[in-house]
């Protein structure tokens, strides 16, 4: 059995609010689906028998509840790795962008724009961060990577094979999608017949 703590565990049912999870009930029924302000999924039995703002607490019949990962995000559990570009989430339920972080005697904080105004956003009022992950080629064709320059991929790898407008050559190196060279060219996108 795991010593580490179940994700839930402090939140109330409302810092529930969003979350892309599994739940297993004793009876062996299986449902997913994103929480509401209650910490619930709709059409769901409840999962916590409790109030919006008490902690969340799983009914006895529920086994377990575990949080599915966002192919499209990494989550970050910690104030002192987010960066700028992740979503803050708040113990309050808000996501904000975030647009600097700093450690501040010792106290890390990031700094959020909403509209026409920055907040500061410290340890006490942190739930977690998103950050997008770039999307990568994933299938044989062209893409079109963050600074329009053309790549080839076939058999897994990927070969930029026109830099700028009028640079085409066949014969650069071929890259694994998880090298850095195509990471720092990330995102990519699909290249549509007139664009390539």
């Amino acid at each position: 059995m795991s010593d580490k703590k179940p994700f839930w565990e402090g939140k109330t049912c409302s810092e529930m609010a969003g979350l892309h999870v599994k739940v297993t009930f004793k009876n062996g029924t299986v449902a997913t689906g994103v929480t509401d302000e209650c910490g619930d999924i709709d059409g769901v039995d409840s999962l916590s028998c409790v109030d919006v703002d008490d902690k969340f607490v799983p009914c006895s019949y529920v086994e377990s509840i575990e949080l599915l990962d966002d192919p499209e995000y990494e989550r970050i559990d910690n104030i002192e790795n987010v960066q700028v570009g992740d979503i803050v989430h708040t113990r309050q339920g808000n996501h904000f962008p975030c647009v600097s972080n700093m450690n501040v005697s010792h106290w890390p904080q990031v700094y959020i724009e909403e509209i026409d105004s920055k907040f500061v956003i410290g340890i006490s009022s942190f739930a977690y961060a998103l950050r997008p992950q770039p999307k990568l080629p994933d299938h044989d064709g062209l893409w079109l990577d963050k600074d329009d320059n053309t790549w080839t991929m076939r058999d897994g790898s990927v070969q930029i094979t026109c830099i700028g407008a009028d640079d085409w050559c066949f014969t650069r190196p071929w890259f694994s999608t998880d090298s850095v060279q195509v990471l720092n060219a990330a995102p990519f996108r699909l290249a549509k017949a007139v664009e390539a």
